[in-house]
Formats: structure tokens, C-alpha cells, sequence
């Protein structure tokens, strides 16, 4: 039935049709599904049909049950749920202190005379494994003598 057309009196043709007639208003169209029927000649055709009223159970392992806990164990689950959320604020406050203290350095080192922007880069240099770093400087090199800014 893949392509080919079928005869106007076919049982496919017919059973499309009854189908399509019990749709109507009041009554859904039922549920379809694709399956493997036997075409009378030793071989086997796909067509359209109607679906069982409950699923087909999958093959294979089952899942594992996993139990939810809070539901178990409310108070508790939720007494740990708090906790988290505590040490989770309490990181972001320090972050947002040290990020401050951070800036209060680069406020002082520029009132002294060094320029912040400067002083970025070098950190960001001193991150870097000393391979990495003299690569990028070589590269750096190459470029600004490419575009004859040496």
C-alpha cells in the first residue's frame, strides 16, 4: 500500500472509507497506529489501524522506581532544600564582597599611578602555563610585524 494505488473496491480502500464516515462531530476519530498485516502471498504490507484502547506494553528492562523524596520525606526534604539555598546565598554575598575588595585594589593602584587596564592583562598573563603564554606573545609578534606596528 506504500505508493501504489489500490483497486476502488479494495478491503483497504473500503475500511479507509468506513473510517472516515464514523468521524463525525459527536464521536473522535479513533486512535491509528501503523502495522505489518499479512498480504495473502507470503508477505506482509503496512497499513493503518485501528490502535488497541490500551497501550502496547515496550519490550525490554524495566525502570527502576526511583522514589521521589520529598514526597517520602517532607520535612526533611525540604528542611535540605533550605539548607541549600542557605549556602548558595551566603557563596553569592561572598562573591559579590570579594568582587568589591577587588575593586577597591584597582580604585587604589590607579590613585597611585598604575594603570588598571594594564594591570588586567598581566593577570590575565599570569593565569596562563609559560608555553601558552610565549606562543601567544610569538603570535602577537607575528601579527604586529605583518601589519608593520614594530
Amino acid at each position: 500500500m506504500l505508493g501504489f494505488p489500490t483497486p476502488r473496491h479494495s478491503p483497504q480502500r473500503m475500511n479507509r472509507k468506513a473510517i472516515m464516515q464514523a468521524q463525525t462531530v459527536d464521536t473522535p476519530a479513533p486512535t491509528m497506529r501503523m502495522a505489518s498485516v499479512p498480504d495473502g502471498k507470503g508477505g506482509f504490507i503496512h497499513q493503518l489501524v485501528a490502535a488497541p484502547a490500551t497501550p502496547i506494553a515496550a519490550k525490554g528492562r524495566k525502570k527502576r522506581h526511583v522514589p521521589d523524596p520529598i514526597k517520602a520525606n517532607p520535612d526533611a526534604a525540604a528542611q535540605q532544600l533550605r539548607q541549600f539555598i542557605e549556602r548558595i546565598e551566603s557563596i553569592d554575598s561572598e562573591i559579590i564582597g570579594m568582587q568589591e575588595d577587588r575593586r577597591d585594589v584597582f580604585l587604589e593602584a590607579k590613585a597611585t599611578g598604575f594603570d588598571p587596564k594594564g594591570m588586567k592583562a598581566i593577570i590575565t598573563l599570569r593565569k596562563m602555563d609559560p608555553t601558552s603564554r610565549t606562543e601567544n606573545e610569538a603570535i602577537f609578534e607575528t601579527y604586529k610585524s605583518a601589519l608593520g606596528m614594530e
